[in-house]
């Protein structure tokens, strides 16, 4: 079952939201447990000077530590504060009140001057941190011993503090997660609502109601419209073709059949008869090539490629020179490199058919230009295509016959007819315009002009 886009854009969103959420508890949580875990020791150092700062070496290198300390947990029974001294072998020598019930080993090698912290794990699964420091202390007269003090507390409290902390700080990131889910999902209703619109108004062409797509779309979908447009009017503007080329035919053929209709209520058909038939069976098979000439002309389109008009000129005349080997003609061409947005099939017929009649009334030369006009505004674009051949040539009272919209075949002239029918009705769905001059070589000279996107 395939998800719509604002299911799955919700649910993308939501799981880099809880990634990073997530990610980002975690390294909260472990910046406040190293940050605690730093204060307990900071609190080890400071009851440690606070330790050394009331010890006193005696003549004999004994210590003496006033009863008095500033902490008062360490006078107290099971406080979790505790603090020990050691000799220099090791020997235990003075321990707080609050240490009862509990021992710690030295560590011997420790030097001078150095700290050292350990986690312990007693019976009752208590933790504690121990602080050891080996310190060189100095009586009056200028005798030195060393000594290791101990200081241990209970990471109970620290432990609750991160715990109570953890607890809280989940408790809103998944309150904030929930919330920006909902917000997202909010935010996505509200920004693909244009895309809502756009179906809407979609189905309500469908149904008739409305013919094309307005303009009050998003900026991100006003493309989107206006290409959905253009495909619709390049469709109904195909279909008004395909119905008037069918209407078209079916007046064309009307005559030619109305004579075949006489002829089949004969018994016998003549020499005469064979001719008729034979000739509106001919102009019959001359009209429906060109209506599906004409009905194939796509003319422009929405969605087109780019097509190399030299490539294609240079196809065509390779196929002419071998179909008019003959004539031994000398083709000159002057081909800019363009590259013209249309429909394939509309170039092959349009160059076709034109150099399809230059090659045959051509005496011994045809010249092509294909170009970039040079006369016309920057802004407009488009390209040029001369055709002129040394033939006889179309007279001027026959031109407006031959390029006729709907000609019949009978009315063709020098065998220039269909053929140029169908270059006038792709220059015209092109927007183009055609022209027939006065050549330089005597014969006919075509000059079309195509606008539309090049490059």
């Amino acid at each position: 079952m395939r998800s719509s886009i604002q299911s799955r854009l919700l649910i993308s969103a939501s799981l880099i939201l809880c990634f990073f959420l997530s990610l980002a508890g975690f390294v909260i949580d472990k910046a406040y447990k190293e940050g605690s875990e730093s204060a307990l020791r900071e609190r080890l150092q400071i009851h440690l000077y606070s330790i050394l700062a009331s010890t006193e070496l005696t003549k004999n290198l004994k210590i003496v530590i006033s009863s008095n300390l500033a902490e008062p947990r360490f006078s107290q029974v099971e406080s979790g504060l505790m603090a020990f001294t050691f000799g220099h072998s090791g020997e235990q020598i003075w321990r707080t009140k609050s240490s009862t019930g509990y021992s710690v080993k030295p560590v011997v090698d420790i030097p001078a001057g150095e700290r050292v912290f350990i986690i312990s794990t007693e019976a009752n699964n208590t933790n504690y941190l121990q602080l050891h420091y080996k310190a060189i202390l100095e009586n009056k007269f200028n005798k030195t011993a060393v000594f290791e003090f101990v200081i241990v507390e209970s990471t109970k409290g620290v432990d609750i503090q991160i715990a109570n902390f953890r607890s809280v700080l989940w408790k809103w990131l998944v309150g904030i997660t929930l919330l920006l889910i909902i917000a997202q999902l909010f935010v996505l209703k509200r920004s693909l609502r244009p895309l809502h619109k756009i179906v809407s108004d979609l189905e309500a062409m469908q149904q008739g109601s409305r013919q094309q797509l307005g303009s009050h779309y998003s900026v991100e979908l006003k493309d989107i419209a206006h290409t959905i447009n253009s495909l619709i009017v390049n469709e109904r503007t195909h279909l008004h073709r395909y119905r008037n080329t069918l209407s078209d035919l079916a007046h064309s053929l009307k005559t030619p059949l109305t004579v075949l209709t006489g002829l089949y209520e004969k018994d016998r058909f003549n020499s005469g008869d064979i001719k008729t038939l034979e000739k509106q069976t001919l102009m019959m098979r001359q009209l429906v090539d060109y209506q599906l000439n004409r009905a194939a002309a796509k003319g422009h389109q929405t969605l087109t490629e780019s097509i190399p008009l030299k490539a294609v000129v240079v196809q065509i005349t390779d196929s002419l020179d071998k179909v008019y080997f003959d004539k031994s003609l000398n083709v000159s061409k002057q081909l800019d490199e363009i590259d013209f947005y249309a429909e394939r099939g509309d170039l092959y017929e349009l160059f076709g058919n034109l150099l399809d009649n230059a090659y045959k009334w051509a005496k011994s030369q045809v010249h092509i230009t294909v170009q970039k006009p040079i006369d016309l505004q920057e802004e407009v674009s488009g390209i040029s295509i001369v055709i002129e051949d040394d033939g006889p040539g179309i007279e001027d009272d026959k031109l407006d016959d031959v390029l006729k919209r709907g000609i019949r075949a009978d009315e063709t002239t020098h065998g220039h007819g269909i053929g140029l029918a169908v270059v006038k009705e792709l220059i015209t769905l092109y927007g183009g315009s055609i022209e027939s001059l006065t050549g330089e070589l005597g014969g006919q000279k075509w000059s079309i002009f195509l606008p539309g996107k090049i490059k």
